[in-house]
C-alpha cells in the first residue's frame, strides 16, 4: 500500500527529529548544527527547512521527541516489571535503567543548554513537567495512594541526576551501585516499610 503524503511528510519529519538526537549524543549541543543534522538524516535542505525553519525550531521540536521516546521507554519499562519483585526496589531500578539510556544524555544536553537560551528553558518546562506527570502516576499505581510517594518519586529523580552528573567526571559505578542501594533503603524508610536503623549494611567484625 502505497504511503499518503502525510504519511511521508511525518516520516521525514521522525528521520530528521532521531538525526538530532544522535548528534546530541554523539556530539554534544554545540556541534548539533541543522547541517549536521540534515546530513544525518540524508535529507536535501530544503526539505530541512521546510519542516524546521530555524535551528530553535529543530531544537524545540526535538525536546518534545525526546520527551515522547523517554515517555514511552519509561512506561514500557514501569508496565512490564516481574511478578513478585519488591515494588520500591523494582521502581527504583527501573528509573535508573531510564538515566543510563541515550535518551537521557540526549535530555541532559538540552537541559545544559537551557541554562542560557530562555526560549529552550520554555519549551522544556512543560515537557519535564509531563515526565514528572508519568513517573508520579506509575509511582502511585505500584506503591499505593501514600502521600508520600510524590516525595520519594521527586526525590529519585533528583539523585539519580545528580549521580549521572558526578559520575560524568568521577566515573566511579561502584559507588554509585552502592548509593543507589542505600537510596532503596531510605526510600522505604520514608514511606515507613523499613526500619531506620537498616539504612547503612553493618559492616563484619574482625
Amino acid at each position: 500500500m502505497r504511503r499518503t503524503q502525510a504519511q511521508r511528510s511525518e516520516s521525514t519529519r521522525a528521520r530528521i527529529l532521531d538525526a538530532t538526537l544522535q548528534a546530541l549524543v554523539e556530539r554534544g549541543y554545540a556541534e548539533t548544527t541543522t547541517a549536521e543534522v540534515q546530513a544525518r538524516a540524508d535529507v536535501p535542505r530544503g526539505t530541512l527547512l521546510h519542516h524546521f525553519p530555524t535551528k530553535v525550531d529543530l531544537l524545540v521540536a526535538s525536546v518534545q521527541h525526546v520527551a515522547r521516546r523517554r515517555l514511552a521507554a519509561l512506561d514500557s519499562e514501569l508496565s512490564a516489571l516481574p511478578a513478585g519483585a519488591d515494588e520500591l526496589d523494582a521502581f527504583v531500578d527501573a528509573v535508573w535503567r531510564q538515566f543510563s539510556t541515550p535518551l537521557f544524555w540526549a535530555a541532559l544536553e538540552l537541559w545544559n543548554a537551557a541554562r542560557t537560551d530562555p526560549g529552550l528553558r520554555a519549551a522544556l518546562m512543560p515537557v519535564e513537567k509531563e515526565i514528572f506527570g508519568v513517573l508520579h502516576e506509575r509511582a502511585q499505581a505500584l506503591l499505593g495512594p501514600d502521600r508520600r510517594v510524590a516525595t520519594v518519586v521527586q526525590m529519585t529523580f533528583e539523585m539519580m541526576t545528580g549521580l549521572v552528573m558526578t559520575g560524568i567526571v568521577s566515573g566511579e559505578l561502584g559507588r554509585r551501585e552502592l548509593l543507589i542501594r542505600r537510596w532503596k533503603r531510605a526510600a522505604a524508610i520514608l514511606l515507613g516499610r523499613r526500619d531506620p536503623d537498616t539504612l547503612v549494611e553493618r559492616t563484619k567484625g574482625p
